[in-house]
This record gives C-alpha cells, structure tokens and sequence, in this order.
C-alpha cells in the first residue's frame, strides 16, 4: 500500500474529477453553479425557484409541484430566467462550453492512473502536475460563469442567492490531490533509486599474496 501511495492519491482524484464531469443533469447534486430565488421567477416555462448548471445541461425546481425538470442540451448550452419585474437574462453558450475542460483533466488523470501504478513515477507525477494545471484552467473557466451568473441574476428584481455547486469544490479537492500527489511520486521514485543503489553489493577480489602461490 505504501509502495503505491502516490497512485492511490491520484487514483481518488480521478474518481472525483470522473464526478465532477458526469455532473448535472445525470447528476443534479453535481452542479457547477446554482441559485436559489426568493421570489417568483420564470425558468423555461413555469415559474421556478432553483436552478443548477452544470457541464452538459441544467436542471430547474418548479414552485407549483416542487418536482425538478432537467435538460440534457449538450455542451455549449445556453440558459434563460425571467424575474418578477418581467426582466430577462440571458447566460450565452460562451460561458458554458469552457466546463468542458473538466472532460480534459479527467481524461488526464485515467492516463496518469495508469503510469503511476506501473511505476514510472517521474511521468506520472509531470502528468499529475498537468492535470492539476487543467483542473485549475476549469475551476477559473467556473469562476467566471458564477460571477457572470450572479450579475446577470441581479437584475431579475427578485431577491436570489448565487452560490458555487458541489462540482467547484470537488474541482478544488481534485486540484489540491493532484499536486500532492506529483511530489508523492516523486519522493517514491527517488527512494526507489536510493534502495536500488543501496542493495547493489560489489565483491572484493583478493589475489592472496605472495604465500597463496605455495598452497596450490
């Protein structure tokens, strides 16, 4: 177990960033951003008052049954709510395609998996550290759509909460996993090297001196 310490890290990151990437609507408690209304407002149809977005689709609870309704749009969706005052806002497929990348890390962080219970930990702890660079590129992808989110809701006229979704944290478990493992690598490999150079044993040949030659 402790031989594969820095494959096990990686590995629970993988299986987290996997999370994160199925996201909503397969999962709806794997969103990326949510808002909760405190008032009435207009989702695609009926009135609502929560939805969640997430990579693939978003998801919307209905005020009058209580039932959520999930949309699986694809990636590069779009997103509209119209608030008590009749004013409606508009989240562009711009803001939406870049989630796409949490795909990428966790394609990422399969291969590095792999590498690194086969024992190659100098690539596997380089791939560990590129796949933290991804998941911080759509962490930052992430920040942007709840800042773009939280403007854009403000001017609905109802009173609302934006918040991040589980799926920015998971994102931040799974960047802080990913540079710990690295250096877990790279610690297994240098005390791989050191026993190896350790175990090497070298014979010390003797030609016996002069009186060998006379107990022949």
């Amino acid at each position: 177990m402790r031989a594969h310490a820095g494959a096990i890290i990686v590995l629970v990151a993988a299986i987290l960033s996997l999370l994160v990437t199925i996201s909503s609507p397969y999962v709806r408690a794997f969103d990326d951003v949510r808002v909760y209304f405190f008032g009435d407002a207009a989702g695609s149809d009926e009135a609502i008052n929560q939805f969640r977005l997430g990579i693939w689709g978003f998801c919307q609870r209905i005020i009058s049954n209580g039932n959520w309704v999930c949309e699986n749009t694809g990636l590069a969706y779009s997103y509209g709510v119209q608030g008590a005052n009749g004013n409606q806002q508009w989240i562009g497929s711009s803001w939406t395609r870049g989630l796409v990348m949490s795909a990428v890390a966790t394609g990422f962080l399969v291969i590095t998996t792999i590498v690194a219970f086969t024992k190659h930990h100098i690539i596997a702890a380089l791939l560990s550290w590129w796949s933290g660079l991804v998941t911080f590129i759509f962490m930052a992808i992430n920040l942007a759509l709840y800042l773009k989110v939280r403007a854009q809701m403000r001017h609905l006229g109802t009173i609302e909460d934006t918040d991040f979704g589980p799926g920015f944290w998971m994102s931040l478990a799974v960047l802080i996993l990913t540079l710990i493992g690295g250096f877990v690598l790279l610690i297994e490999h240098r005390r791989s090297r050191t026993g190896a150079d350790t175990g090497t044993s070298y014979r010390y040949a003797s030609n016996g001196g002069f009186f060998s030659r006379f107990r022949k």
